[in-house]
């Protein structure tokens, strides 16, 4: 079974893996992927709100 790990953003869609041929437990081969994902969402939920901080703190 071929397997493609995709983020929709409101911009685009992008893949951020792609595995063929897996059969069995997919576990060993996709977990790193999803703890990175997770990873990437904290980095950029943090990052979006440094911005809004910013903004408010430059117009006030």
């Amino acid at each position: 079974m071929d397997v493609t790990a995709r983020l929709g953003l409101a911009s685009a869609e992008v893949v951020l893996a792609s595995w063929s041929n897996l059969s069995g437990d997919w576990t060993p081969v996709i977990h790193p992927t999803v703890l990175e994902v997770v990873g990437l969402h904290a980095a950029l939920s943090v990052a979006t709100d440094a911005l809004h901080l910013a903004n408010r703190l430059a117009s006030a």
